[in-house]
Formats: C-alpha cells, structure tokens, sequence
C-alpha cells in the first residue's frame, strides 16, 4: 500500500470474491463499524426484479450498481462499499478510476473462501449459479495488490476508454 501524507475525502472498499464467500457479510460488518453505503450489483434485482435473478439483465445490474456507486462518490458518502464478485481487474477499473479522481482512498478486501473452499460447496451455497460459471469467475481472477494494477492494466483501460457510460456520467472527474 501506498502513504502518504495528505488527507483523502474518504475509502472505498472494492470486495473481491465469488458468490456465497462472504462478500456481503464483509460488506455489512464494514457498514456496521464505519456506516457509509453498500453497492451490490444484486441490489438491482431486489429492487427492480423482487430478487429474482435474471441473467438477460447482468449488463443493467452492473451499469445501475457503477452509477449508484459514481453518485454516493459525488455526494461523498464515506466509506463506499462495493459488494462485487470483481474478479477480473476490468471489472474494478470503473470503480478504481472514480474513487482515484475524487481522492478516495481505495482499499480491495479479498474473501479467504474463494480460495480455501471447493467449487462444489459454493455451487450449493448459491443454487442458482451452476458450476461451470463459478469455474469460470475462478479462472478469471488476476491480481492486483494496489489501484495502479487495475489502473495501469491496458486491457482494463482498453475495455473501457471508448465506452459512452465513462463519458456520459464523468468516471474520471474531468471538468
């Protein structure tokens, strides 16, 4: 990690995990102790879908929860909590480069379960998520120890740069 001296207008936490490892119990003890929000890409299909899960709606679910979390970034909600599985680094760059340009401290919490525990369990804790797919979210998973391997990562970078959603709700904070 990275000190330094200055003051930061708040944290946020960028979970790491895949389903039924704990994310959301991180998440809730971390709003618990410290308060600020939790944004969940699941939050979508509670309030838009009565919780059911539909995956013709994965791409809204993900583009709801970047713009729930830009705006509690704006209003300067501390901590913002990000209760996403975030496997891959161009899952996290939104979030990194709108924390980054808005001097938010950005700390990642990765779940000791996704490691430690078989697919095959997993599969049971999440009925709905076959195996293959957790296989594949496992797979998917890269490193990064620091924001600046999510935000120097070309392929994270490449992925987004064109995209009209980082233009049209100012990820990167440009005036």
């Amino acid at each position: 990690m990275m000190y330094h001296n200055r003051r930061y207008r708040g944290t946020i936490y960028i979970l790491r995990g895949l389903p039924g490892t704990g994310k959301s119990g991180i998440a809730w003890n971390l709003w618990q102790e410290e308060g600020g929000e939790i944004v969940s890409f699941f939050d979508y299909y509670r309030i838009y879908h009565n919780s059911q899960m539909n995956t013709a709606y994965f791409g809204r679910a993900h583009k709801w929860a970047r713009k729930t979390a830009i705006d509690a970034l704006e209003r300067g909600v501390d901590p913002v909590i990000i209760n996403n599985c975030n496997m891959p680094r161009w899952h996290m760059y939104p979030y990194v480069l709108m924390a980054s340009t808005r001097d938010y401290w950005i700390e990642f919490i990765e779940t000791e379960d996704t490691w430690n525990v078989p697919l095959e369990e997993l599969e049971r804790r999440c009925d709905d998520i076959p195996l293959s797919v957790l296989d594949r979210m496992k797979e998917s998973y890269e490193p990064a120890r620091n924001p600046y391997d999510v935000l120097l990562d070309e392929y994270s970078e490449s992925r987004w740069i064109s995209n009209r959603e980082m233009t049209q709700y100012n990820w990167s904070n440009i005036q």
